[in-house]
């Protein structure tokens, strides 16, 4: 049958509510619904896999599923959404095959090797923040399916904590990642909910609540920085200040991570950030001395480890006030805890910066395979926005004395 014919079959659809209508329009190649329950987020994967009942032209799919119970709700309901356009299916082994050569290969993810060497034009994840371990299962079995099309991914479902799905979330947040997108989408924004539902289920504990009904990512309790939210000032943007003591903070990098520069003025106040990567170093010192006299008033603090030690000399040739900070486990431990009391405390006001928050509120403690206790971002994060953010901070620690320009820090001590 040709794409033709297939589109006359007629696959009746509910109507896409406004919700669900907003994502659909603005998808990207990797996208990530977090949804309240009752949302609607497999009558939505069924119509982004179909075009809406357009047809699936021929493409192949996986959808996967943490259990098997929760793959077989999805299994009865894509048969039924997509029964007229069916050519024949199995109920052993869960493949649904299309009179127009398409078909879709739910796999549950009790198998370690669910979907592995096969290829797909997209996938599904279904209730992905209950999938354990997902991290590994994105970059070791179900990301390479995706490859021989360049394929799609939908990672769906309800909140469960700071996991790989609230990762794979922020990665939709930033800018820079234009292959990704990301919703939140809380149950209210299904009209077909009666709102009154809603308001009765807040009588249950309001972390759950959240997480159900407002499709919120709750803080773990591994989280290094407590009170992130609450510091963001949503109403304030970048500004310049002009005779104020004001403290800049500089993470270097070249290629996979990201130079950041950070602002702060001595109320405790963010008034700047700029994040970029893959420039040369030349470059970057010309973006540093842009912020240097955007803000005459300056410090510059600027981590002077290892490749940061040249940029250090080469900015001080230039007669700016910087100050090196000297990055060793004990000087790096003080910096975050310092960083981490001024949040607690609220002595610092944020600026509504998505990839700045994503980092602050993933950023947690963790056990090495020698039972130490070491700080950090967790694999395939960034934590760039972090310490420029405390290195701009750290003058603001109450006990720290500073001299007059042009010296390098470690932890607490100079070193001459």
């Amino acid at each position: 049958m040709s794409q033709d014919e297939f589109r006359k079959v007629n696959v009746q659809f509910p109507e896409l509510h406004a919700g669900q209508r907003l994502v659909y329009e603005n998808q990207s190649r990797f996208n990530v619904l977090a949804c309240g329950r009752r949302w609607g987020k497999t009558l939505y994967a069924c119509s982004a896999i179909a075009g809406e009942g357009a047809g699936i032209d021929g493409q192949r799919w996986g959808w996967f599923a943490p259990t098997y119970k929760i793959l077989a709700d999805a299994w009865h309901q894509t048969k039924y959404l997509l029964r007229p356009c069916i050519e024949r299916l199995s109920e052993s082994e869960r493949i649904i095959r299309f009179i127009d050569g398409g078909s879709i290969e739910f796999w549950s993810m009790v198998d370690d090797d669910a979907g592995r060497s096969r290829k797909y034009h997209g996938v599904v994840i279904d209730e992905a923040g209950l999938v354990a371990d997902l991290e590994s299962r994105w970059h070791e079995s179900i990301r390479p399916t995706l490859v021989d099309y360049r394929g799609k991914a939908w990672l769906c479902g309800t909140p469960k904590g700071r996991n790989f799905f609230w990762q794979a979330y922020t990665y939709g947040q930033d800018p820079l990642k234009p292959d990704w997108a990301s919703w939140q989408m809380p149950t209210s924004s299904n009209p077909f909910i009666d709102p009154e539902e809603i308001e009765a289920a807040r009588q249950m504990p309001d972390r759950s609540f959240r997480q159900e009904f407002l499709a919120e990512f709750i803080d773990e309790a591994g989280g290094v920085f407590r009170g992130v939210l609450e510091v963001i000032d949503r109403d304030v943007v970048a500004r310049s200040v002009i005779g104020q003591a004001v403290y800049i903070g500089v993470d270097l990098a070249r290629v996979n991570d990201f130079t950041v520069i950070c602002v702060v003025d001595a109320t405790g106040r963010q008034i700047y950030h700029e994040r970029f990567n893959q420039i040369s170093w030349e470059r970057q010192i010309e973006r540093i001395k842009a912020a240097a006299n955007r803000f005459p008033t300056a410090q510059i603090w600027l981590d002077s480890t290892g490749v940061g030690d040249p940029i250090f000399e080469a900015l001080r040739s230039q007669n700016l006030n910087v100050f090196g900070y000297h990055f060793t486990h004990p000087a790096k431990t003080a910096l975050i805890d310092s960083l981490a009391m001024l949040i607690e405390q609220g002595r610092i006001r944020l600026l509504d910066i998505a990839e700045q928050t994503s980092e602050l509120l993933a950023y947690q403690y963790m056990t090495t395979r020698y039972m130490n206790v070491r700080m950090g971002a967790p694999l395939g994060m960034h934590d760039d926005c972090v310490i420029a953010l405390a290195l701009a901070c750290w003058p603001l620690k109450a006990g720290v004395q500073f001299g007059a320009s042009s010296e390098i820090y470690e932890g607490f001590w100079r070193r001459d």
